[in-house]
């Protein structure tokens, strides 16, 4: 792969497919980088190539494949979140010479920030929230303790994922009450050769699904019902679930109070809350919260506050100890597996300028306080609270991207480039890339592993077989 981006290199040759006409020797778009390949970045690259059409797009991801949390996060038995790879791909094929993908590149180790900033017109900054936020609890370390994000990478097939959960016990517990944690308890009681035997789940998360011996999962939230950030969607299919006993635990007098209180709230959380409440138990339901007709049981809990993970003599977990905030009394759920999905912290670039509490410096609602030469905007989770949908982030990436076209044609970002300063500035990013031995992955090349691993998957019976292993990825490259 050295060899053919070196040979790319050889006086003469052009970098990229820079031949499109221009009527003058002014660019009248300006050179973007976009760093991050998830939906919030992609959607303000599909924005700004319909609002500038002479601008050019170069896009950075450290990840080994494009589209972000769309191909490493949303769950395998979600097709219809998937779709939207399609569109990008078209964006990507449709505009070869004006947009180019960057993979496998970590700015700030291999690029650094204020390169970038000095080689752009502008930056946008897309990279999201990557770390999981920790519970702060004693034990926390504990073998087979493990976050949502993690547990998530780990069926989902992600390069850089460590994490493999212990599936040999009968207790999980899952603490949080958004959509991961639903994602996580529903990939734990579905059925594998149902209902993600034909995904793009790898074949050792299936394999591992396959041999599970866990039979009861609990979802813990530290809050009451009304506070629970999941979707109807996600909690209906998980409710659902054939060969699955599905209850939520909420006291006679709370459910009395959600009751009487539903008609001051809006009409997606009435409905949530009347279908939590439809499911709570009946005595000829279950005992003990343990269903009686051999179903997997999935309980949710409300109102409670890890304290502290408990070990066994080895170091694995074996349960977790919470308190109830509403009548401050103390119990311990058992567990053999523990995945705590309560958010995501900030993990901004070095050289980003951030503020006192770890947020962007932010000059206003979407450029970042910057005193290099290049304009610098930020979109999606790394601009705000890790929280929201993809169509959330499409409308903020649309207006981020309408925001830099506006001050673009007024003037407020400067450079206009002749076209050939344009060249250099595009041959720059690959030649440095290239001469610090970074093996990127261009949209050739990941076309070229999105088949592989597509004919994979076709062997196996399954829409996609996911390359895990980094080195292998960039071996396969022709």
């Amino acid at each position: 792969m050295f060899l053919r981006r070196n040979l790319l290199l050889w006086p003469g040759q052009r970098l990229l497919n820079l031949n499109r006409p221009c009527s003058s020797s002014v660019i009248k778009g300006p050179h973007i980088a976009v760093i991050g390949s998830g939906p919030s970045g992609l959607y303000v690259c599909a924005r700004l190539l319909q609002r500038l059409p002479r601008c050019r797009i170069d896009v950075f991801d450290k990840a080994q494949a494009p589209y972000g949390l769309i191909f490493y996060g949303v769950a395998p038995d979600h097709f219809d979140m998937k779709k939207s790879m399609n569109n990008f791909e078209r964006m990507f094929n449709d505009n070869r010479d004006r947009i180019e993908l960057f993979c496998n590149v970590d700015i700030g180790r291999d690029c650094s920030y204020g390169e970038l900033c000095d080689s752009y017109e502008a930056v946008v900054l897309a990279y999201g929230a990557n770390r999981a936020r920790r519970m702060a609890i004693p034990n926390e370390n504990a073998a087979n303790c493990l976050s949502g994000s993690a547990f998530v990478s780990w069926y989902n097939g992600a390069p850089l994922s460590s994490s493999e959960p212990l599936l040999d016990t009968e207790d999980a517990v899952i603490i949080g009450n958004g959509n991961v944690a639903i994602d996580c308890a529903r990939i734990l009681l579905s059925d594998p050769d149902v209902r993600l035997a034909g995904t793009d789940i790898t074949e050792k998360a299936l394999r591992a699904l396959r041999q599970s011996r866990v039979r009861r999962v609990r979802v813990l939230g530290r809050r009451g019902p009304q506070n629970c950030s999941f979707t109807i969607k996600e909690l209906r299919e998980l409710l659902g679930l054939p060969g699955v006993h599905s209850h939520c635990v909420i006291s006679e007098v709370e459910a009395a109070k959600l009751k009487n209180d539903l008609a001051q709230m809006e009409r997606p959380k009435q409905r949530l809350l009347k279908l939590m409440l439809y499911n709570v138990p009946h005595s000829d339901h279950c005992e003990d919260g343990i269903a009686n007709d051999g179903r997997r049981l999935l309980q949710f809990h409300f109102h409670r506050l890890p304290e502290a993970v408990q070990m066994d003599s080895a170091g694995r977990v074996r349960g977790l100890s919470v308190r109830n905030t509403q009548d401050r009394s103390t119990e311990t759920f058992p567990c053999g597996l523990l995945i705590y999905a309560i958010g995501f912290e900030h993990v901004h670039l070095p050289c980003v300028p951030t503020q006192e509490d770890g947020k962007l410096a932010m000059s206003d609602w979407c450029r970042v306080i910057s005193d290099r030469q290049a304009m610098v905007y930020a979109t999606g989770w790394c601009s705000h609270e890790a929280r929201g949908l993809i169509a959330d982030s499409q409308q903020q990436a649309y207006a981020v991207a309408d925001q830099l076209a506006d001050d673009w044609e007024t003037g407020q970002i400067g450079g206009r480039q002749t076209v050939e300063e344009a060249k250099e500035r595009r041959a720059m990013t690959k030649q440095l890339l290239t001469e610090r031995k970074v093996p990127f992955i261009n949209w050739d090349d990941w076309r070229y592993i999105d088949k592989c691993e597509r004919r994979m998957g076709a062997i196996l019976g399954k829409s996609r077989e996911k390359i895990t292993d980094v080195s292998t990825l960039l071996r396969i490259i022709p």
